[in-house]
């Protein structure tokens, strides 16, 4: 059963690993530079430029979720 739902990752894994196999030398630094991109900007931007805005305005949890239910739950005009 369980060989049954891993299946499909496992083709899947296959798909990319024959695809990335097969890729010029080009097309692998294109990739290479993608996710270098990404992890500044996902990790190192979010680490100096976000800061944990609920953390740092509210004192405890109960006042983060009356915040939270607050403005997502509000209907704006």
């Amino acid at each position: 059963m369980l060989s049954f739902i891993l299946y499909p990752f496992r083709e899947l894994i296959k798909l990319y690993q024959y695809g990335f196999s097969m890729m010029s030398k080009e097309s692998r630094t294109l990739w290479v530079i993608a996710v270098i991109k990404l992890i500044i900007m996902f990790g190192i931007l979010k680490i100096f430029f976000f800061r944990d805005y609920l953390k740092t305005e509210f004192k405890n949890d109960e006042q983060r979720i009356e915040y939270l239910q607050k403005n997502f739950t509000e209907i704006k005009k």
